[in-house]
């Protein structure tokens, strides 16, 4: 027996399949904010690890052994518009330790063998200094740390070769290039127009105080609740060939790489809660005028590192 389906019946099903369709977006299908939503008077922390290792074929085979950790606090001033966010930051919980025998190093700052290294890391971490952002997490403006590493170079100290090795290792590690690269890596995450479930973020970003060129590639792979999840690729770059001289004479370097990135966001603030990434860059370094080498001879160095993020909020009542 054929059943023939009225006008109004279709339509009925039609507005009953809409209205569910509808909700059914409205509970599992809303796109999630991709923005910072942060309170005056709250702190956001990030606690960072890195793990790096450095492997160069020189004629000496140097291999550079990198470990830090650190605690930024970045405490909300104010909110003004038209999207600007001020904050005051501070480092704490700082731990670093840096070897390379090849080249006679060896910082650490837990071992308490330098007096002047514990000095300079704890008026690191009594410092507060003050950046400027917008609500997707792009650095505006960054205010009082290079002044820091201005003081701590004017530190009088007994040995001049041990200021300047652990100035310069400081810098490299905790300076104004390096908290840029480290917000920008980590907190300047979300797209300029949203929502979207794929887009690309363009950075500089300083590797061994060189400045290169970074395109990340994003992609929100997946909402909960509570979490949303971002991956991502970046590519490295550099805009142009470093000339400089070092202990092998007058060298010019390249440098290439990429990194990936594993997101977890808080929904609620935007605040990363955690993340991984690993960053491989490979330097080929030729030889424009030695003594002791070969014009023209080209050597490379590896560096992988590993950054594990940890986020978390100090509410007002904390």
């Amino acid at each position: 027996m054929l059943i023939f389906d009225s006008p109004m019946k279709r339509s009925i099903r039609q507005w009953s399949l809409l209205l569910l369709l509808s909700g059914h977006s409205t509970m599992f299908g809303q796109e999630p904010r991709q923005s910072y939503l942060l309170y005056p008077g709250e702190t956001y922390i990030l606690d960072i690890e890195i793990q790096q290792n450095t492997y160069s074929e020189s004629t000496n085979s140097d291999e550079v052994t990198l470990y830090s950790k650190s605690r930024l606090e970045f405490s909300i001033d104010s909110l003004k518009e038209p999207d600007l966010i001020y904050t005051s930051v501070q480092y704490g919980e700082l731990s670093l330790s840096m070897i390379a025998p090849g080249l006679n190093l060896d910082v650490n700052s837990n071992d308490g063998s330098s007096q002047l290294l514990s000095s300079m890391m704890d008026s690191l971490e009594q410092f507060e200094f003050r950046v400027i952002t917008d609500s997707r997490g792009a650095l505006l403006e960054q205010q009082g740390l290079g002044a820091r590493f201005e003081k701590l170079a004017a530190l009088p100290a007994g040995d001049s070769g041990e200021h300047a090795l652990i100035l310069n290792t400081l810098r490299e590690v905790y300076g104004p290039d390096a908290f840029s690269s480290l917000f920008t890596l980590f907190v300047n995450v979300y797209p300029v127009i949203q929502p979207m479930s794929n887009w690309t973020n363009d950075m500089t970003y300083y590797f061994n105080t060189k400045p290169v060129q970074l395109v990340n590639r994003y992609q929100l792979a997946r909402t909960t609740e509570d979490i949303m999840t971002i991956q991502g690729m970046g590519m490295i770059n550099a805009q142009q060939n470093f000339r400089e001289n070092t202990d092998l004479g007058e060298v010019e370097s390249a440098v290439s790489g990429s990194q990936t990135y594993d997101f977890q966001m808080d929904r609620g603030s935007g605040w990363v809660k955690r993340c991984v990434s690993r960053q491989r860059i490979l330097i080929e370094t030729t030889i424009l005028e030695s003594r002791y080498l070969p014009t023209g001879l080209k050597i490379p160095s590896y560096t992988e590192t590993v950054f594990e993020i940890s986020g978390s909020t100090l509410n007002r009542n904390d």
